[in-house]
């Protein structure tokens, strides 16, 4: 079935997706449908082109979700709609409890607005004729599955009656003392009543023998025959259907690398573009022919080394993105990017241009610490919804991610790209890798490290956590917070992506970037970019350092030997290095301010631990 409600394209990325569970106004509840049934009339209006994301991901091609449109706006494709399925089927009337079980289609998508809301109209021999709403809990598994919380089977186990959907009418009722769930009580004709206190507790749904069904509604599948289940009963939960376990969204986003070279000439830029395609397949030993380039860039008057630069920029980016596959970890992917970023790229008429200036340009107070600053007026990025897991976070590959999302085969994803701007800040890793075998800094990060790996988002570390990532995150945030103070930014709209191995050194690469990418005007208007000058950033990056040094919660904050989420972050709260959640990339864990100025036993430790001396 399909509403028009509107609702905004980066909104089916996250925090709604496919087979998510969306509130709509009076009291509707709607399961985005998959992907097999969305449905485009002109594609190429609504395609991304970024080749190295689309290899990553093993598909052909990436495109914006549809959007309602008035007809003067495109003709083409004014009526495009997202697909719905109802959920949850279980509907209750608020005023007398009589319970009505739905199906995923009940109301047809050519219903007009009354048979819309008459189709929910309590059947009860009443006057009132109340409208049904929704019941608020439903069953998921870790596998992704979802069902409606089974009534008929919690109320009638171990009662001796059988239930009969043909005979026994069910009725919902809420009284007693309590106002938690053992004042809820379901009541069938047959006579048996039961509350639904302790259904939302570990193995509650173990205990009535029910097994999951391995439902998928969002893709019409009431229950899947073929392949059973797997998950323990024990694991199978009652939750409320609008409760934040529902559905992980699982994406991938990408930095989008220019395959033009670093040129910012834009005849030359051309020139490599007639000519690539037959100086690639004409290659001797994987070398270019020199002389065929020389005597090309005579007739067309240029620089004949700038053009072989140019060729070979070309050439290198073109073999990493050939290089990327399903396969490949993100620490590898970013080592892409990072080496673009760390150097001047694209240009003004591309979608991504970078201009780096050593940091001898910059004022000697920051000049021990970093390499290099890169100003990125331009750059895109692009999120790609991979797909989704229940109760948990996604932990599977990039191939198994995505046979939630379809029945069919399918060689397309739905992604949203947004244009924005930055600044590329790479450390001296000399010098960081110097202070990170400081035994002292080890020992603190291993506190980190062991609780990170006793959370579920640890497991996949195979080392110990790298002292390197720690700092560059919580350097990350509060150069965040500075910027957002000085540039009128809001922190929301300004997001981080940190170049370093959380457990390895496999890749050389130590850097941030701090991007603003909200897909609106905000984050376009080059007050970043600005405020990365030379003269400006040096005062930004010690007023951050400066502000790190005390916390208003401190000393509790700076001694602290476990907060956060799962007790990941050390001196790190809400009054100094915590961000809103759109901007991290790992969900405001791993930050400490005592391996970035120092603790107030061992102010040395830090790695600016002698910005007091600024």
């Amino acid at each position: 079935m399909t509403m028009h409600k509107p609702m905004r394209r980066s909104s089916l990325i996250g925090p709604w997706g496919v087979g998510a569970i969306v509130p709509f106004p009076n009291d509707e509840s709607l399961m985005i449908a998959g992907l097999d049934m969305w449905r485009y009339n002109n594609t190429e209006k609504f395609v991304i082109r970024d080749e190295r994301l689309e290899k990553r991901l093993g598909i052909k091609e990436l495109r914006y979700p549809p959007e309602y449109m008035e007809r003067n706006a495109d003709p083409e494709n004014f009526h495009l709609t997202i697909p719905a399925v109802r959920f949850p089927r279980w509907y209750y009337c608020p005023f007398c409890g009589t319970m009505r079980k739905t199906t995923y289609y009940e109301v047809q998508p050519e219903c007009d607005a009354y048979q819309w809301e008459h189709g929910r109209k309590c059947n009860a021999k009443s006057k009132y004729r109340k409208k049904m709403i929704p019941e608020r809990f439903v069953v998921i598994c870790p596998e992704g599955h979802i069902d409606d919380f089974p009534v008929a089977e919690w109320i009638h186990h171990d009662s001796g009656k059988v239930y009969d959907d043909t005979k026994c009418k069910i009725r919902r009722s809420t009284g007693g003392t309590s106002a938690g769930l053992s004042g809820v009580f379901y009541e069938c004709s047959c006579g048996v009543k039961k509350s639904i206190s302790g259904a939302t507790r570990p193995g509650a749904l173990k205990r009535i023998a029910y097994k999951c069904k391995g439902a998928k509604p969002w893709l019409g599948m009431y229950r899947d025959d073929e392949k059973q289940c797997s998950s323990e009963p024990e694991d199978i939960r009652v939750v409320l259907r609008g409760a934040t376990n529902v559905w992980f969204a699982n994406t991938i986003s990408s930095i989008y690398i220019p395959t033009n070279g670093e040129e910012s000439n834009l005849k030359i830029v051309g020139i490599v573009n007639e000519i690539f395609d037959v100086l690639n397949n004409s290659r001797t030993d994987g070398k270019f022919d020199r002389k065929f380039i020389n005597m090309y860039a005579q007739t067309k008057n240029v620089d004949s080394d700038k053009l072989y630069e140019a060729i070979l920029e070309k050439a290198e980016a073109i073999e990493g993105v050939h290089e990327v596959n399903e396969n490949t970890s993100e620490e590898e992917y970013r080592f892409a990017e990072y080496k673009i970023l760390s150097k001047s790229s694209g240009n003004d008429a591309q979608e991504f241009y970078s201009v780096n200036h050593p940091i001898s340009e910059y004022s000697a107070a920051i000049q021990d610490f970093f390499q290099s600053i890169s100003l990125v007026p331009k750059l895109r990025e692009t999120r790609a919804f991979v797909g989704f897991s229940r109760l948990k976070p996604n932990t599977l590959s990039i191939a198994e991610s995505k046979k939630m999302l379809r029945l069919g085969s399918g060689n397309w994803l739905p992604a949203i790209a947004t244009m924005g701007e930055g600044i590329f800040i790479d450390f001296n890793k000399e010098k960081l890798q110097t202070w990170a075998q400081n035994k002292k800094v080890r020992n603190r990060v291993r506190k980190m490290s062991d609780s990170f790996k006793n959370s579920f988002y640890g497991k996949g570390l195979q080392g110990e956590l790298r002292p390197e990532y720690v700092i560059l995150h919580t350097f990350s945030h509060i150069l965040i917070n500075q910027l957002s103070f000085e540039c009128g930014y809001g922190s929301s709209s300004i997001r981080e992506r940190i170049y370093c191995g959380l457990d390895n050194h496999k890749f050389d690469m130590a850097g941030v970037l701090v991007y603003t990418a909200s897909g609106d005007s905000e984050g376009s208007l080059g007050g970043l970019v600005r405020q990365g000058e030379k003269g400006r950033i040096e005062d930004t990056i010690v007023s951050a350092l400066r502000n790190a040094l005390w916390c208003s919660s401190d000393p509790v904050c700076i001694q602290s030997l476990g907060q956060g989420t799962d007790s990941c972050n050390l001196a790190a709260c809400h009054n100094c290095a915590i961000l809103p959640e759109t901007c991290c990339e790992n969900g405001n864990r791993l930050l400490d301010r005592g391996v970035l100025i120092g603790t107030l036993e061992n102010p040395e430790m830090g790695y600016f631990g002698n910005i007091r001396q600024i």
